[in-house]
């Protein structure tokens, strides 16, 4: 298996990765990137297929619903098999009706938690985690022999952190490579902690009596 980040590892959001193995390719996430300026046109990583329709790349897996994640799937030709949470799908799908960041989106195929997905000649198995986003999964990739965790976006200050706690006490195994999001490292350990969304809660519902 091989790994390549096209976008993500400099800069946060606009994340993209490309796994190869047995001549085949898969693309982890098309994100929009966060740092473009008003004037400025996003443009797709230099992915073979995700217009051209090279049929090498057997899919696009969108791990959740945040523009960073999922932003330039609208670029993506409409012959590119493209995997998502059916709830995912649903949200993008009605947002599509209040905004330009909706997508309507054309899944080939849909993630569970926990339920290997075959894309050949790759296995993803899902596994559902805290996010802001409804419907967020880290992914296992598995080809070759080889097993990829590509965490995606992950908190465990939200109302699903019982998700990401099952996920720390039961991990997949035997993983070759981690990729992890990294938006809060290096963050100063004497700044304030986040607050979880329950204390955002109880903040507001005394502010506002």
């Amino acid at each position: 298996m091989l790994v390549r980040i096209h976008r993500g590892a400099r800069e946060i959001g606009g994340s993209c990765v490309e796994v190869q193995a047995s001549g085949r390719r898969l693309v982890l996430d098309v994100g929009l990137p966060l740092s473009l300026g008003p004037d400025e046109e996003a443009v797709l990583p230099p992915v073979a297929g995700l217009v051209d329709g090279d049929p090498s790349l057997v899919g696009v897996v969108l791990s959740h619903a945040h523009p960073d994640h999922y932003g330039l799937i609208g670029r993506v030709g409409d012959d590119v098999p493209i995997f998502a949470g059916s709830a995912t799908a649903r949200i993008l799908r009605e947002a599509a009706f209040f905004t330009c960041s909706g997508a309507d989106l054309r899944l080939a195929g849909y993630l569970e938690d926990r339920r290997p997905l075959r894309i050949d000649p790759f296995t993803v198995t899902p596994y559902l985690v805290d996010h802001s986003a409804f419907d967020t999964y880290s992914l296992l990739v598995e080809a070759g022999g080889r097993r990829l965790f590509y965490t995606g976006d992950i908190r465990v200050h939200g109302r699903k952190s019982a998700t990401v706690e099952r996920l720390l006490a039961l991990p997949p195994k035997d993983v070759h490579v981690l990729l992890m999001e990294g938006t809060q490292l290096g963050r100063s350990p004497t700044e304030q902690p986040a607050l979880s969304e329950r204390d955002v809660e109880e903040k507001a519902r005394r502010f506002f009596p």
